[in-house]
């Protein structure tokens, strides 16, 4: 009855509780959704991550833009990205508002990133590594690496990037335990970079 394949968030769940692991990934047994009433957290994460990942790929390097320009293309793809989520339920509009304040910051930081020589290259992508166990099988770990960037002049040198909506104490918080990232590195060979982009 053990999976085959694991997923990083099934690898975290087995590293902070290994019975509720047992009971999700091996049981099987899922708690039922609820319904929400009110846009989460988690909502919001997807949302920026949906917006970051459409802007990059119809602007790759920022740094051939201007400023005005791409904040103001970036701005747009916000408001579209969370249109639906408005129409469903107005309190969207304020976390809407909440990253359209981070949209200069966020250009700003990109810019120096693409100084260091760093160029976007993918969104969302798929990783997936095969690991031998003691008993003669096999396990699969997979996941989804938010951000792909690739080192300019270096095609062998990539840098894993995590979207994180949360604070940077917070997060600073979380990396003594963290295996998210050691993960996807494990996963993907040519990674010389993993960081979280708070």
């Amino acid at each position: 009855r053990l999976p085959v394949r694991v997923s990083v968030s099934a690898l975290k769940s087995l590293v902070d509780c290994p019975y509720r692991f047992f009971a999700r990934h091996v049981l099987r047994l899922n708690e039922l959704d609820d319904v929400a009433e009110t846009m989460e957290k988690q909502d919001y994460g997807l949302l920026v991550h949906r917006s970051l990942e459409r802007f990059h790929a119809a602007h790759p390097v920022v740094s051939e833009m201007s400023e005005d320009d791409a904040l103001a293309a970036l701005t747009r793809i916000v408001e579209d990205v969370f249109a639906a989520a408005e129409a469903d339920n107005w309190l969207a509009l304020g976390w809407r508002l909440r990253w359209q304040s981070r949209l200069a910051g966020y250009l700003d930081w990109q810019r120096r990133r693409e100084a260091d020589g760093w160029r976007w290259q993918a969104a969302e992508a798929p990783a997936a590594r095969r690991f031998s166990l003691p008993d003669g099988g096999e396990v699969e770990l997979h996941g989804r690496i938010d951000r792909i960037d690739r080192m300019n002049g270096a095609p062998a040198a990539l840098g894993l990037l995590d979207y994180k909506t949360m604070k940077r104490g917070d997060l600073r918080r979380l990396l003594a335990d963290d295996i998210q990232l050691p993960a996807y590195a494990l996963m993907c060979e040519e990674a010389v970079q993993a960081a979280y982009v708070a």
